[in-house]
């Protein structure tokens, strides 16, 4: 699990494309992952599975690539980059599993003072979770979604957050990954759930 609050940025070095899967090598600041260690690309929990001082290594197979905007880096590509949250540590942004519901494309790019805003497109299987003032993942970085229009949903991003992830590179085109905030999902999902008639009895 995540929080959507990213240490650091890595960069793509290597990608060898295989017929089921793919291997990604990533520059990081990390010097103590060892294999097996969950890591977020991007907002995509990968595993590690092969260390070089801080470059890691990491299998990404074709259905995550397919549910993701992984298979559009290329070597030099920027990533987001977070460590999985222990146990005692600080939730400061939302619950994030790393798990993508779908690829939304940034459409349009604002400057206005030293903030910048994005109107950001989304999948139809997102139209449940976005609304004024909710959360979302967008590659990684735990946002508050502002807005909401025909064409998608508006974010707005303080300096620090643009500096500190790759939304600085934003621009219209760019595919990113989406993850809706999970604790709505499973509400939504209890609601949706047809009711037993012992239970429709006892509310009675």
């Amino acid at each position: 699990m995540f929080t959507g609050i990213i240490e650091a940025i890595g960069r793509l070095r290597a990608c060898q494309t295989g017929k089921k899967e793919t291997l990604l090598r990533i520059d990081t600041p990390y010097s103590g992952l060892k294999k097996g260690a969950s890591l977020a690309v991007n907002g995509v929990c990968l595993t590690v599975v092969g260390r070089s001082k801080k470059r890691y290594s990491f299998h990404v197979l074709n259905e995550t690539k397919k549910r993701s905007n992984l298979n559009k880096l290329r070597p030099g590509s920027f990533v987001n980059l977070e460590r999985s949250l222990k146990a005692s540590g600080r939730l400061e942004g939302h619950f994030v599993l790393g798990h993508v519901d779908g690829v939304g494309k940034v459409i349009k790019a604002v400057h206005k003072d030293r903030e910048k805003s994005f109107l950001v497109a989304y999948p139809k299987n997102l139209r449940p979770y976005i609304f004024e003032k909710g959360s979302v993942g967008i590659d990684g970085v735990s946002l508050t979604l502002g807005k909401i229009t025909p064409k998608g949903f508006w974010v707005h991003c303080i300096p620090h957050t643009l500096k500190a992830t790759v939304l600085q590179y934003y621009k219209p085109g760019t595919p990113v990954n989406l993850e809706a905030d999970i604790l709505l999902k499973l509400a939504i999902k209890i609601l949706r759930r047809p009711m037993s008639k012992s239970r429709a009895r006892s509310l009675d």
